[in-house]
């Protein structure tokens, strides 16, 4: 009866010094792996690189005031996440501008904007009035960074169609605010295109730096 057990016993030593070396291996692995990802060796970040970080104007906290009355519309804070390869905006209405009628809460909205692998940024708004919006663009010559929504058609709930496009614009000041602003045009029945309409024009001013009046203080 001994030598069953002597068998198993040599089978159960050949086991634990295989799971020793398993083991020892793995905390090597381990190990290197630890050391290559402590920031000893140089790396880069792509998303602090162009076209990433040309919209890192647009982040912080803002407070948007309508650029030709001065009235404040909103506030809005955006962010840069994901190693800061997107930005997320929260935007949120202080006037009844853009409420639906009997809404019991005014417009509110959040994005996100990425940018694709053709250089391109895309802006994905979404509202809680139900309204969707994917608008696609770069910089500009001037340094603006121009969304463009492309070709768009709204069905009314009576079955009528309207075709449109919109455009919207980040224009970094060299005070640091942002001047945006929104257009849209539309498509007639016969192919031609209307002039652009602004839909909204707002100055953003940093929320640290807007009067504490309006803001209500810190």
């Amino acid at each position: 009866m001994a030598e069953p057990l002597l068998e198993e016993g040599g089978e159960m030593m050949r086991l634990f010094s295989l799971l020793t070396v398993l083991a020892v291996s793995w905390g090597l692995a381990n190990s290197s792996f630890a050391q290559s990802t402590d920031g000893s060796e140089e790396y880069s970040n792509p998303c602090e690189a162009s076209p990433i970080s040309d919209f890192d104007f647009w982040v912080g906290e803002w407070v948007a005031f309508d650029y030709d009355t001065g009235i404040v519309e909103g506030f809005d804070v955006i962010e840069k996440v994901n190693n800061g390869c997107a930005i997320i905006q929260n935007w949120t209405q202080l006037t009844d501008r853009f409420r639906d009628p009997g809404a019991p809460y005014r417009y509110s909205g959040l994005s996100f904007s990425s940018v694709l692998p053709d250089g391109q940024w895309q802006q994905t708004w979404v509202g809680n009035a139900g309204n969707s919006i994917v608008n696609r663009g770069s910089l500009n010559d001037q340094g603006t960074m121009v969304l463009i929504s492309g070709e768009q058609t709204f069905i009314n709930a009576e079955g009528a169609e309207t075709v449109f496009e919109r455009t919207w614009f980040f224009d970094p000041q060299d005070d640091g605010s942002v001047h945006m602003w929104g257009e849209i045009r539309n498509l007639d029945g016969e192919g031609n295109w209307s002039d652009p309409v602004i839909q909204w024009n707002l100055n953003y001013i940093s929320r640290h730096e807007a009067p504490n009046l309006v803001v209500g203080g810190d």
